[in-house]
């Protein structure tokens, strides 16, 4: 089966997007906290856990878009396979 590239902005949003559906459904309210960067309280950023948690994800669901269904970003797309 072909490669299949897909371009690189929508294929990290896809990912990023169920990574971090994954991560809300595991720690629910405990998801986010404010940010500890001075006057940058009011940006909701990943708590620790869950960051690391999301990371996680993240690495699980590109390997299946990569091994499963052999889709791939176009980053660094070598001209050899279906571009999408």
């Amino acid at each position: 089966m072909a490669k299949i590239y897909i371009d690189n902005a929508k294929y990290m949003e896809f990912i990023d997007d169920i990574a971090t559906q994954i991560t809300i459904q595991r720690f629910g309210e405990d998801t986010y906290a404010p940010s500890s960067e001075v006057g940058q309280e009011h940006v909701m950023m990943f708590q620790e856990d869950a960051h690391d948690f999301y990371n996680e994800q993240y690495e699980w669901v590109e390997t299946i878009l990569n091994k499963t269904l052999n889709i791939h970003s176009n980053e660094h797309f070598d001209g050899d396979s279906r571009e999408v």
